[in-house]
């Protein structure tokens, strides 16, 4: 078939497509699932997980896939981290989180109260990463180390950049960036902010984040696969990586049991917009059984990665169903006494995986697209008992564990059986049913609903970003994921209402100790919050959610519908006027063909024609040479020189006419020729120009990839250069504190070494002061004795016992009292 043969029917098989695009742009947008989901990675204490659209609370599990809708919640003194992407989310104790949007262009996390340490790998162009909170929304904008406080106690927010920057958005939608180092806590939803300061010291909580980051930077894993594998860090510890002539690098688990099977350890559960999931069993089971292929490498099971490329898409289970040789849809398989059963095999590697689910051709090219695909008319692992795994139908429906009701299928079932779709969905969802059966022992507390601050998804594109005229199917695209994911949000939203209502409504048919007992836990929480506040939240709350924010959301989703509806019309005239001049070419070749045929129509008829006229003049001249002969033979005798003479005319003349018949058949032959030669030459150059262009067309789609390298290398380098420059400043920053406290430091002990100093000066002053006094009080007691004495020994003149006196008073010379001599 021609190359525009095949673009004709590939377009006549597109158009019903772009139909149904054009009439309904977000259904169209919600018919491929998102390529990339997160994991629980590690947990530590009590985490309980609520799936989307459900109030109930079930144990976490590793290696059960999160998308939108999903909830977790850490108990106290509990930690976890989840991996989305190349970026880990870590959570501290008592912190609950929601997945509001995650696909291959956005991730939005909702966190309503308690700490989480996010830490963003990478960042490429075009893809958005934000934490919304209800005071505001936090954006990164390039990669690096983030820390998100909610307390929801007091309403505050808290924004730590340990290094690259992002910018929080108001509800109004006013923006702030922030860079590394930085640390501001605001209040409300107007970006008011309360606190600003540097980088404040780690605590527990952030020295646990970089135990983490330090084992994840040290995997080997890594070398061998990209960093957005969800799941890749466990391989580490359970497996060794060796390479393999045939497949190249591959993995080999570690401790497995002598009977094990890829797929045969753990429990199906159906899980939207995918379908059925496998959840298995080992602490390293997710990577290998949502991405690559599994290989019997001489008796030993292998997963081979293959080339994965920069972003790996997630598929539920790389399985292939068998049933038995009934209709078209699904069939069960027998599992002996007229037991219905449920079998599947691994694909091995350069098997295509077809999914259960509708998808556009777009998604399955690119979720097979790092193997190189062959023909699955044969399987490798269809006919092998070792790789086949077989539950009952009820035990998959159920969700039980595949390891308990593993069946072996008999040798000529197995040889009957044929590839069939996955079974159907589940009837009243069997396997939620199971998981509410065995709930947590530990439940979140309840919380009304709180209205998050959500940034704008659909920023303004700067000049320097707008996209050239030819870029207009990308932009279409860009328009109709952000339609999606408009859409999911009200879809989340809905959900999450209908809940709140069903929860509503079940609380209201309670007894009143019923109600009681499931309203105890929220007592404490609304006891702690002042009666002012709880007063004036309720119009506020009201306000809000009905009036400006609900008309700007709605402005903004016509404004979108409006830009999705001209995108779409400029895609499918330009699709219209490519099919048109694809038409007008095919008109050409064919009116060009016609004209070949009726040229060679044309020459066989002349042939036809020329070949009767020589019969005709053959039989003539047979007649007439009859004729001539019975003339010949009545006149013998008279005409016998005549006949002569007739006969050597009539057979010049003949041979004339034989020269030029010969001549005609020449000539027509080599008309005939040079017209072969014609076309076999316009073949030629027809065949010579489809190749060019097919060489064209490679050369460019080369240099287009070549470009895209180029362009994805720069950014990479601008990424990895604004990431150094901020990790920089984080560092100037740093010592700058420092430097500055240990300033503060040495001028404290200078000033504490003066006070000493002037205080042992006032205590040495005082101690010369008191010795002086001491040494005062000693003289005066000591002077105060001696006059005493001098009393004591001078003589009483009144005293006639003592005799006459003495010759001085008989002089008449005064006796002076001398008192204290200085």
């Amino acid at each position: 078939m021609s190359p525009g043969r095949l673009f004709q029917v590939f377009l006549f098989r597109l158009l019903p497509a772009l139909v149904v695009a054009l009439s309904g742009g977000p259904a169209m947008a919600q018919a491929d699932p998102p390529g990339r989901v997160a994991r629980l990675n590690y947990a530590e204490g009590i985490a309980v997980f609520s799936p989307a659209g459900d109030d109930e609370w079930t144990e976490a599990q590793l290696n059960r896939p999160l998308t939108r809708g999903d909830r977790l919640w850490t108990d106290r003194g509990s930690r976890a981290e989840i991996q989305i992407g190349s970026s880990a989310v870590r959570m501290d104790g008592r912190t609950q989180l929601e997945i509001l949007a995650l696909d291959d262009q956005t991730a939005r996390l909702n966190v309503t109260q308690g700490v989480l340490n996010v830490r963003v790998r990478s960042l490429p162009e075009g893809e958005n990463f934000e934490i919304d909170t209800p005071n505001l929304a936090y954006r990164a904008t390039y990669p690096g180390d983030y820390r998100i406080d909610v307390d929801a106690a007091s309403g505050t927010t808290r924004i730590t950049i340990h290094s690259g920057t992002g910018a929080v958005y108001g509800e109004s939608g006013q923006a702030l960036p922030l860079g590394g180092g930085q640390q501001i806590t605001f209040r409300a939803r107007a970006l008011v902010p309360v606190n600003a300061q540097e980088s404040p010291p780690q605590d527990a909580f952030d020295r646990w984040a970089a135990d983490r980051n330090r084992l994840e930077d040290q995997s080997i894993s890594a070398r061998y696969v990209p960093r957005e594998l969800v799941g890749y860090q466990q391989l580490d510890a359970h497996g060794q990586w060796a390479h393999d002539a045939t497949h190249g690098m591959v993995w080999y688990p570690r401790g497995t049991e002598p009977n094990w099977a890829p797929y045969r350890h753990g429990r199906w559960e159906w899980i939207s917009p995918w379908g059925w999931n496998w959840i298995d069993d080992a602490p390293w089971g997710f990577a290998p059984f949502h991405y690559g292929r599994w290989a019997l490498i001489d008796s030993r099971w292998a997963w081979v990665p293959g080339h994965l490329g920069l972003h790996p898409i997630f598929a539920p289970a790389l399985v292939a169903f068998i049933g038995g040789s009934g209709g078209g849809g699904y069939q069960n398989i027998s599992l002996g006494s007229g037991r219905p059963g449920v079998a599947w095999f691994p694909l091995a590697p350069g098997e295509a995986w077809q999914p259960g689910y509708r998808a556009s051709p777009v998604y399955i090219s690119n979720i097979n697209r790092h193997i190189a695909v062959r023909d699955n008319a044969s399987y490798a692992h269809q006919r092998h008992a070792e790789a086949l795994t077989a539950v009952s139908a009820e035990d998959f429906q159920r969700g039980r564990p595949v390891r308990a009701g593993f069946v072996r299928v008999a040798a000529n079932t197995l040889s009957k059986s044929q590839v069939v779709p996955p079974p159907p969905m589940p009837e009243g969802g069997g396997v939620l049913a199971r998981a509410r059966a065995t709930p947590p022992h530990v439940m979140p507390p309840a919380s009304a609903e709180i209205r998050q601050v959500i940034a704008n998804p659909a920023p303004a594109v700067p000049p320097a970003q707008a996209m050239p005229a030819q870029a207009a199917p990308a932009q279409a695209a860009k328009i109709q994921l952000a339609q999606a994911q408009a859409q999911q949000e009200a879809d989340v939203l809905r959900a999450r209402q209908s809940a709140q209502q069903e929860k509503t409504q079940r609380q209201q048919a309670q007894p009143a100790e019923e109600q009681a007992k499931v309203a105890a836990p929220a007592k404490p929480e609304e006891a702690a919050k002042p009666a002012p506040q709880v007063a004036a939240a309720a119009p506020a709350a009201a306000v809000a959610k009905a009036g400006q924010p609900r008309s700007q959301e709605q402005a903004r989703r016509e404004q979108l519908a409006k830009r999705a509806g001209q995108a779409k019309r400029e895609l499918l005239a330009a699709q219209a006027a490519q099919a048109m001049r694809e038409r007008g070419a095919r008109r050409a070749e064919q009116a060009k063909r016609e004209q070949v045929a009726a040229q060679a129509e044309q020459a066989k008829r002349a042939q036809v024609a020329a070949q009767a006229e020589q019969a005709k003049r053959a039989q003539v001249a047979a007649r007439a040479e009859q004729a001539k002969r019975e003339q010949i033979a009545a006149r013998a005798v008279r005409a016998d020189q005549a006949k002569r003479a007739q006969l050597a005319r009539r057979e010049e003349q003949s041979k004339r006419e034989q020269a030029a018949s010969r001549a005609e058949q020449t000539r027509q032959q080599a008309r005939r020729d040079q017209q072969a030669k014609r076309e076999q030459l316009a073949l030629r150059t027809e065949q010579s120009r489809r190749e060019a262009k097919a060489r064209r067309a490679q050369q460019e789609r080369s240099q287009a990839l070549r470009d895209e390298q180029l362009r994805r290398e720069a950014h990479a380098q601008q990424v990895e250069q604004a990431r150094r420059t901020a990790d920089h400043d984080a560092e100037v920053l740093r010592e700058q504190r420092v430097r500055r406290e240990e300033v503060a430091r040495r001028e404290e002990a200078a000033r504490r070494e003066e006070v000493a100093r002037r205080e042992e000066q006032r205590e040495a002053l005082q101690r010369q002061q008191q010795a002086l006094a001491d040494q005062q009080r000693r003289d005066q007691q000591l002077w105060e004795r001696q006059q005493r004495e001098r009393v004591r020994q001078r003589p009483d003149l009144r005293d006639e016992r003592r005799g006459p006196p003495p010759e001085i008073w008989q002089r008449g010379i005064p006796i002076l009292n001398p008192g204290r001599t200085s």
